[in-house]
């Protein structure tokens, strides 16, 4: 158990010196250290009014996040009573919030590169006040690197919660030789057996695989429209071949333990369960192009109505037997400081072999979205789905 645990330990230390060390194109996460000029001032973040004491703890995140085992224990220990709302992409979690500048919700988990760009456009979220926040609860590297690449006009807005891989899971009886490239998803030979999400991460993965560096590609609106549409027609070209966009965890697993898909994109933490479950006939697999890497926080709502609720769900989650709940539940990996020792060793195992410190070198981390290229995303995802199979 020990030997699976020290692997492990590998694996969060690789992490930290890829969050700390890489620069430029390679360290997606980074806020802009000059904020462009704005023609106006972005909207004002709601007044949140004063802590509650107990009552309700209102949270947008994702499936997973907040396992009814943790929420239970939560309520026994403080007496708050929790709401859960889940989002299944970060541009919808914008959205919600957008809407209401933060009302209705109280703690959010968006991706650490939505945080900054989010603040800018909409004003949704509220500076951290770090003095409520137990920072021994947090890998001192992540705590660091998240606090300074989620800033704002100098103050963070986020703080690190869960982060993990994008790659492709296969069905090692029907496609064992499939995941050598993310091309593999357009391969004639899987027709109607693949599926991955329309999405962006589906985007970047393409863009890799065409040899395009989106990351680099971004910093100019031209040249991203460009990269983005060549995606675009790769992704129409390949429309045959899939059977369906997955949108869900749950629907993905549907679709791989029914046979239905062979090969797919997957989120490793889904890849992870279904090789536990079913030994030999699941793998989480990196092509050469690279896994994409994600990063996601906890961000307190502009209109946040228990700011106190909040803090205490996060050192509440944060304490290593509670964050190892969500690991050996999901398969995701988190910031806890300690957590990782409580994992499951089998879960361990499947980590250390799918996920070695070779293929971490290899991880392509979210980069920072502006406007525009949020825009262009939009559209190319849009024509994608609209495209009549060939």
């Amino acid at each position: 158990m020990k030997r699976h645990l020290w692997i492990i330990l590998i694996l969060v230390l690789a992490l930290s010196t890829a969050l700390a060390a890489c620069g430029g194109s390679a360290k997606p996460t980074q806020a802009p250290t000059q904020q462009p000029a704005a023609t106006s001032a972005p909207p004002a973040a709601t007044k949140a009014p004063p802590a509650a004491s107990g009552g309700v703890l209102r949270i947008l995140t994702w499936e997973g996040y907040a396992p009814e085992e943790l929420v239970n224990k939560f309520t026994k220990e403080t007496g708050i009573k929790v709401e859960i709302t889940y989002i299944g992409d970060n541009n919808e979690l914008i959205a919600k919030m957008a809407a209401t500048k933060g009302v209705g919700f109280d703690l959010v988990s968006p991706t650490l590169n939505y945080v900054a760009t989010a603040q800018e456009q909409f004003g949704i979220y509220q500076p951290l006040d770090l003095s409520k926040v137990d920072k021994d609860l947090f890998i001192p590297a992540y705590w660091e690197s998240i606090l300074k690449n989620s800033e704002y006009q100098g103050k963070p807005y986020a703080l690190p919660f869960v982060w993990g891989t994008t790659a492709m899971v296969i069905n090692t009886e029907k496609a064992p030789d499939a995941g050598k490239s993310y091309l593999d998803l357009c391969d004639p030979k899987y027709k109607g057996r693949v599926s991955y999400r329309a999405k962006y991460d589906t985007l970047y993965m393409f863009a890799y695989a065409l040899g395009y560096d989106p990351a680099k590609a971004v910093k100019s609106e031209d040249e991203y429209r460009k990269v983005m549409n060549a995606v675009r027609d790769k992704l129409i070209e390949c429309k045959p071949i899939v059977r369906t966009y997955w949108d869900s965890r749950q629907q993905l697993e549907d679709l791989l333990k029914n046979e239905e898909v062979w090969v797919a994109t997957s989120w490793d933490a889904i890849a992870w369960t279904l090789m536990k479950e079913n030994p030999g006939k699941f793998k989480y697999v990196v092509p050469k192009e690279g896994a994409v890497g994600w990063f996601d926080t906890f961000a307190i709502s502009a209109g946040a109505e228990n700011v106190d609720a909040a803090y205490k769900w996060i050192n509440f989650v944060m304490k290593p037997e509670n964050a190892a709940v969500i690991i050996n539940k999901t398969g995701y990996q988190t910031a806890s400081q300690g957590a990782v020792e409580l994992a499951s060793p089998e879960m361990a195992k499947i980590v250390a072999e799918t996920l070695p410190p070779e293929k971490m070198k290899t991880i392509k981390w979210y980069f920072p979205l502006p406007p525009y290229a949020q825009d262009i995303q939009a559209d190319v995802l849009e024509q994608v789905k609209a495209a009549q199979s060939k």
